[in-house]
């Protein structure tokens, strides 16, 4: 896939305050919502967890995990492999103060780990239109002039 659109996927990701962090238990997959951090330098992902935490254990037997971020006609979903990184250097380069109110333990505190998530493959959807040429849209796909509105920008990326 073109740079510009690998690019594209870097930003949006930056931009997202919550994600919705997928992995398997073995029999079911389980989501929750986690603050990414996005590593431009690592081209990764991170969050801060609890080592004592299902998904450490869900991740450790199963590394494959899905993402999904969604904000304001903006959507993204990433699927990759995750790890789970104990360096203390790594956790206070992505220590704030959210993650303070969520662990107040401490950045020091071995319990403070970072999910690692590489990502090898993505989509990207852009509500790129305004809310007239939505309309427009739905009302030439209603009379049949279309199969189906286009308001939407859709891409996949690879990694």
């Amino acid at each position: 896939m073109a740079a510009d659109t690998t690019e594209t996927f870097w930003n949006m990701v930056d931009d997202f305050g919550t994600c919705m962090v997928v992995t398997s238990d073995g029999r079911k997959l389980r989501a929750r919502p986690m603050a990414p951090r996005v590593s431009d330098e690592r081209r990764q992902i991170l969050f801060l967890t609890d080592s004592r935490s299902h998904k450490v254990d869900e991740i450790e037997a199963n590394p494959q995990v899905a993402l999904t971020f969604s904000k304001h006609g903006e959507y993204v979903s990433a699927s990759g492999r995750a790890s789970i990184s104990t360096s203390r250097a790594l956790v206070a380069s992505i220590w704030d103060e959210e993650a303070e109110a969520w662990m107040p333990q401490g950045k020091d505190d071995p319990t403070v780990v970072v999910l690692v998530v590489d990502p090898d493959e993505a989509e990207i959807w852009d509500v790129t239109s305004n809310k007239v040429k939505q309309a427009w849209e739905f009302a030439k796909a209603y009379l049949g002039d279309k199969d189906r509105p286009d308001t939407t920008k859709h891409e996949k990326v690879t990694l």
